[in-house]
């Protein structure tokens, strides 16, 4: 109770509203099409206008045009919709905000109040973004830096304690003592982050010093810290960098990952909102809205209430029962995904999600394999008894490539793309993927990429099942790629020393 109560506080003091992860429903083929709109689907989606362009002006023009733009990174604490409901941290924080404007302005505004768009991208694009004046603010747990405020400007209020990026190591980390002792180590980060400048200082201590460096991995910035937290959790990295009350806020729920806040890469750090810099109005505004409504304390702890503790533990896809499995089916991928164009690791990864690689698996429903094929979907791809594993992969390589032949032969989807965008009819259906690129082109995103794009409609219109879904395979795809690379790589080094071995 001690422990829970400093962690409130902690959160008080940030003055954020506590959320906690999406639950991952790990859902096969289901026939969803016939299901009725409900109220909150016929609602009009929030979004920016299709001739959404740059704009530099400060507050008094936003209030004008009765319109500001906020980019966010798409993270199960900060920023997530669930059938149009926004969730998360900075969700509550903004639209607070924007609450606060419109009563502070009513009379200015006239009955006509000021929309705040909040629209999820990847981290390498929020301060860009805001500098290019696509967007007015950046909101995310953004760390300031010197090289960050040449860019932009931040507002940090005073009242949110220094923030640490600290190491976080699980099940299969080496012993570590000190920051000296990640010499030669491996670390995943993405580059977009104040985290990889971090290690970059350190790398180049280590060359000064003569000492081997770390050896930095990248990860996609369609992973945030919670996606590399839970695949630490599960044993898939040795060693990332989080900042210390993200860590303290998992942990609970993440029982294999330890905090090493002894480890600090960075301390006394900052974060707060970006904003174009020559704004004196906009950041005078966040400013007195910091001070006259964050440090109001019973808004906060009323919140905290209304807020289910729901993670979903993210399995190992490269555990050694799995592994082998994955070992012996990846062939059958490979073969099946040159010959539908879709790439074999996605489609193992989406085996994965669907039956942990089980042959043996079977739903309650009847779903048969490891791609959870339905009896009568097997008789219509008329590959062979979807009971064995390589008539059931077939099956359902063959009916993805089928949804997307059928039902977006004008598509122009990179190849990623077109898994993705398969898997997500795959689990809710061709024709309502179909429907939400449409809105999503209405709204000026990209019909055509899925995340940050066509997944941010379709959590709105649908929920969170389909994106989870696809997300989760995009995170055990990543756990696969980073095996391989790392075992490419071991065997590069075993030829360099024993030229023409494959040992």
């Amino acid at each position: 109770m001690k422990n829970r109560h400093r962690l409130y506080k902690l959160l008080l003091m940030f003055g954020v509203l506590f959320a906690l992860a999406v639950p991952s429903l790990i859902v096969g083929q289901k026939t969803i099409e016939a299901e009725k709109p409900t109220k909150e689907d016929q609602t009009q989606l929030r979004g920016l206008p299709l001739n959404n362009s740059e704009r530099t002006g400060d507050f008094d023009m936003m209030l004008e045009a009765r319109l500001m733009r906020v980019i966010v990174p798409h993270s199960p604490t900060l920023y997530f919709n669930d059938k149009g409901r926004e969730r998360g941290i900075e969700a509550d924080l903004l639209r607070d905000f924007e609450t606060y404007i419109n009563k502070k302005y009513k009379k200015k505004l006239h009955n006509r109040p000021l929309t705040m768009v909040i629209v999820p991208e990847t981290r390498d694009k929020l301060l860009t973004d805001v500098a290019k004046g696509l967007f007015d603010i950046a909101a995310g747990n953004i760390t300031v830096t010197e090289e960050r405020l040449k860019i932009v400007d931040f507002v940090s209020p005073e009242q949110i304690p220094d923030v640490s990026e600290i190491l976080v190591t699980g099940p299969k980390s080496p012993p570590v003592s000190n920051l000296d002792d990640l010499s030669g180590k491996t670390i995943h980060v993405r580059r977009s982050t104040s985290f990889y400048d971090s290690l970059m200082s350190l790398n180049q201590r280590f060359a000064r010093e003569k000492k081997k460096q770390v050896d930095i991995l990248p990860i996609p910035d369609a992973l945030e810290s919670e996606d590399m937290m839970e695949m630490l959790n599960a044993g898939l990295f040795e060693f990332i960098i989080v900042d210390d009350w993200l860590a303290k806020l998992w942990a609970p729920v993440l029982p294999k990952i330890k905090i090493r806040d002894d480890i600090v890469f960075r301390s006394g750090g900052r974060i707060g909102w970006a904003i174009r810099k020559n704004s004196p109005m906009l950041e005078a505004e966040l400013r007195d809205f910091n001070k006259k409504y964050l440090k109001k304390q019973g808004i906060i702890a009323y919140k905290l209430q209304q807020y289910n503790k729901r993670i979903y533990r993210l399995k190992n896809p490269t555990a050694t029962a799995s592994w082998k499995r994955f070992e012996k089916t990846l062939a059958l991928f490979k073969k099946y995904g040159q010959k539908y164009q879709f790439d074999p690791l996605m489609l193992a990864a989406q085996g994965y999600q669907e039956s942990t690689l089980d042959q043996n698996k079977r739903s309650e429903i009847g779903a048969i394999g490891i791609m959870q094929i339905m009896p009568y979907t097997g008789d219509e791809m008329d590959v062979g008894d979807i009971k064995v594993t390589e008539h059931n992969i077939h099956a359902g390589a063959k009916y993805m490539n089928q949804l997307m032949t059928r039902y977006f032969p004008d598509a122009n989807f990179d190849d990623e793309n077109r898994t993705l965008f398969a898997f997500a009819s795959y689990n809710a259906g061709p024709t309502k993927i179909s429907r939400m690129r449409e809105l999503a082109e209405e709204r000026g995103l990209n019909p055509n990429m899925w995340f940050n794009n066509v997944e941010v409609v379709t959590a709105q219109k649908i929920g969170i099942q389909t994106t989870t879904y696809v997300r989760n395979i995009y995170k055990y795809y990543a756990a696969y790629k980073l095996m391989l690379d790392a075992q490419e790589k071991q065997k590069k080094a075993r030829e360099q020393l024993v030229p023409g071995t494959n040992q």
